[in-house]
């Protein structure tokens, strides 16, 4: 191949070079239109059916997905990844930051599913909340509006007190009247208990409590571990 062939090659090779990344930039641009429309269609749609969206789970949780796609923060209204509520809605605990305080408990509470089986005690949110808010501290207060507002919208299952703790089901765990005794205990105990523990202050057979357990561990509520003082069940949900 001569000089002059090499160097229309060479020429021609850059040129498509060239050409497919004008190609990629359009398509690049082409995209990020689209996903512009998008937020300007979804935008519109929260503010024409922002009641709707709010009474109805079902409809929520759809949002909410869509929200999650689009990679756009769960909060309903917001679509800016690093915008939060102003600090006029913290310190007045109005509707707006009650809305989004509850949509971040709802997304704690998928955070934590595979984890704690769904539950968790009002406790642990609190500090979760507070952890990730940056200094701006989440009141008791606040939260117990946010969980009404959830608990009414039926977005979370419900919340049951066992020996004094606050404890939130997400999702609806089916548990028998066992079960619940099971988790009353691990409350007493900080969330961890031998199985020689459990037999002793249940008063049940060793078969009924094994039974117990092993239905909670199934739901992932329950934990069991091998130690070399015996057999550990942990409940992070309650711990």
């Amino acid at each position: 191949m001569g000089l002059r062939r090499i160097e229309e090659k060479i020429t021609q090779e850059a040129a498509m070079k060239v050409k497919g990344s004008q190609l990629a930039l359009l398509s690049l641009n082409e995209m990020s239109k689209k996903i512009r429309n998008l937020h300007k269609e979804l935008q519109k749609l929260e503010s024409q059916y922002k009641s709707d969206i709010k009474k109805n789970p079902d409809l929520a949780q759809k949002v909410m997905k869509l929200r999650e796609e689009l990679g756009l923060p769960l909060a309903i209204g917001i679509y800016d990844v690093g915008k939060k509520p102003s600090f006029k809605s913290r310190l007045q605990g109005n509707d707006e930051y009650i809305n989004y305080l509850g949509l971040r408990i709802i997304e704690i509470g998928k955070q934590i599913r595979n984890h704690t089986g769904g539950i968790l005690s009002v406790s642990e949110l609190i500090l979760k909340l507070n952890d990730e808010s940056k200094g701006i501290v989440v009141s008791i207060s606040d939260v117990n509006n946010a969980l009404e507002l959830l608990t009414s919208n039926g977005l979370i299952h419900q919340i049951r007190t066992l020996v004094g703790m606050k404890i939130i089901e997400f999702i609806d765990p089916e548990l028998t009247q066992d079960h619940q005794r099971i988790l009353e205990l691990a409350a007493q105990a900080n969330g961890q208990l031998s199985m020689t523990e459990l037999v002793q202050k249940s008063t049940w057979t060793i078969e009924r409590v094994e039974r117990s357990i092993e239905v909670l561990i199934n739901k992932k509520v329950a934990i069991k571990s091998n130690t070399l003082d015996g057999i550990l069940i942990s409940f992070p949900g309650v711990g």
